[in-house]
């Protein structure tokens, strides 16, 4: 069965990505799975947030990872540029809207590479979400993150994408600062030295890239890959769903949309197996896949 994911909690809503209201909206139309992003903040709470630079998504400015509660509790979250009237949300008002809500078989929070998950902060992150703790998964590109949260806490659902490792060329403005910074030979933005030359097939390349991939990650979490990704690498004969699926991990495709190409990659990938797809539009999604 294919399982839809909710993207930062949109759907058919206005509210801004990850608000409280976005997820109570979901929650309301009775979906299985919802995924919104958490950063870790100065006093050890986790504000419901994409990235650290308060001026890309809310009305404040500065970097939300040495800011406390109080000084962010009166922003407001932008969508499309503009301000909203909607506060930022934090972990722990999530909770409770979780653990009233049995239909919500998946929370995903996917914690960015920005601050380091020290022993202090999984604890304090364990203690928000121990009343529903069986209903979470907590994913991230930073697989330094997700080994120490497997260290501390193996019974945690974990997640693994690997774009910091391995990502297609595309037209989308990708920050100075984040990794992968260099076109390897293959044609993929990819740092590693098995992408510094051709020595081998294309599939050959994408087969030893995984396999270094995979010793990175915890054993047996999900994995979550671009799209792109996933197809770009079945068309030069290495297919990514069966590789993880032969390592006892399953797959989610991100993000698509029930339009245009998007919609006929969600189409190909459903017929090759993909376990999840998380798109902004879940509703529609449903739709097309039937």
């Amino acid at each position: 069965m294919l399982n839809l994911i909710h993207h930062a909690a949109s759907g058919s809503h206005d509210y801004p990505p990850s608000s409280l209201s976005a997820i109570k909206q979901c929650l309301n139309s009775n979906c299985s799975a919802i995924e919104i992003d958490i950063l870790p903040i100065a006093d050890g709470s986790f504000v419901l947030l994409h990235d650290p630079d308060l001026e890309v998504n809310t009305s404040g400015k500065g970097n939300a990872l040495s800011m406390t509660r109080e000084d962010l509790s009166e922003l407001r979250y932008r969508k499309n540029g503009q301000i909203t009237d909607e506060r930022l949300g934090f972990l722990d008002q999530v909770i409770p809207l979780v653990a009233d809500n049995l239909s919500l078989g998946k929370l995903q929070l996917d914690f960015k590479p920005f601050a380091v998950l020290s022993p202090a902060l999984i604890g304090k992150l364990l203690d928000i979400i121990k009343p529903i703790k069986e209903r979470v998964q907590i994913s991230s590109v930073a697989d330094w993150a997700i080994r120490a949260l497997s260290h501390l806490a193996p019974e945690l659902d974990l997640g693994f994408d690997p774009l910091l490792y391995l990502d297609v060329v595309s037209d989308e403005i990708r920050p100075a600062t984040i990794a992968p910074f260099r076109i390897g030979a293959y044609g993929m933005l990819d740092d590693h030295p098995l992408s510094g030359y051709v020595w081998g097939s294309k599939a050959e390349y994408f087969n030893a890239r995984a396999e270094v991939l995979f010793s990175q990650a915890v054993a047996g979490c999900e994995w979550f890959i671009r799209a792109e990704t996933i197809l770009a690498a079945y068309e030069t004969g290495f297919n990514w769903i069966d590789f993880l699926h032969d390592h006892d991990c399953i797959v989610d495709a991100w993000t698509l949309e029930p339009q245009g190409h998007s919609a006929e990659m969600a189409k190909k990938l459903y017929r090759l197996g993909i376990d999840e797809i998380t798109s902004n539009d879940a509703v529609g999604m449903a739709k097309l896949l039937a």
